[in-house]
């Protein structure tokens, strides 16, 4: 079953739609650039970054989908936020921290 959820960066108040399903938040890639306020190039870059230093698994975290081109796993998004914006994505790790657990009950 998935389920869609929202998440709204407090200080940017950027937004996320994402989909959630047994074990991840997935968002669109594009999405995961724009809170970060990079361009989907770097973003690129930073997510191959990740995959090199194993903080994340590509296979596991980044997917492809019917609708979009590239979703990451909400794994993949605090990797690429710490790399770039770590204020965003410390917001978004608490998130992350408080929200998810309520949802994947």
């Amino acid at each position: 079953m998935t389920r869609s959820v929202q998440y709204v960066c407090a200080s940017s108040r950027r937004a996320m739609n994402g989909r959630l399903d047994e074990s991840a938040v997935w968002f669109e890639f594009d999405q995961v650039a724009h809170l970060f306020g990079m361009s989907a190039q770097q973003a690129t870059k930073l997510l191959q970054q990740a995959g090199t230093t194993g903080d994340i698994e590509p296979a596991k975290d980044v997917r492809s989908s019917a609708l979009c081109k590239c979703m990451l796993s909400h794994r993949a998004v605090l990797a690429v936020g710490y790399l770039v914006n770590y204020g965003r994505a410390t917001a978004f790790r608490h998130w992350c921290a408080s929200g998810l657990v309520v949802l994947f009950r």
